[in-house]
């Protein structure tokens, strides 16, 4: 008699459990399916060739070697949007307009008391 009772919940236990499911072999399969998927990056694919060009419809011309650009944090933010909404957001931006020999200079209300402080020491021309 106890050997039904058994095997009875014996089955009835593994259908509750339902079908067991290899969670390592999952992981390994996403992540080789992620390697295929994330080719790497062309070298004649410049992720800052669309921000480039909304900077200059902006400013209604195209940026010339020399150029120095200003533009307040908040302006910028509306014409190259970025999830963080600080200046460091920008270096990557400020860096390949620096390579092609245009100076872009963000100013936001947190660093304008900065500034003015510091030329008055004379630090800043």
């Amino acid at each position: 008699m106890m050997q039904l009772l058994q095997a009875m919940f014996s089955t009835l236990t593994g259908a509750w459990r339902g079908p067991t499911v290899d969670v390592r072999a999952a992981i390994i399969k996403a992540q080789k399916e992620k390697s295929v998927n994330s080719a790497p990056p062309v070298k004649g694919d410049d992720p800052y060739a669309g921000e480039i060009d909304r900077l200059e419809a902006a400013l209604g011309h195209p940026l010339e070697k020399g150029a120095c650009i200003e533009f307040k944090l908040q302006d910028l933010l509306q014409i190259v949007p970025r999830k963080r909404r600080r200046i460091d957001a920008y270096r990557g931006l400020v860096s390949k307009l620096d390579k092609m020999g245009v100076t872009l200079t963000i100013k936001s209300q947190k660093s304008k008391y900065n500034d003015q402080e510091f030329e008055q020491r004379g630090l800043v021309q």
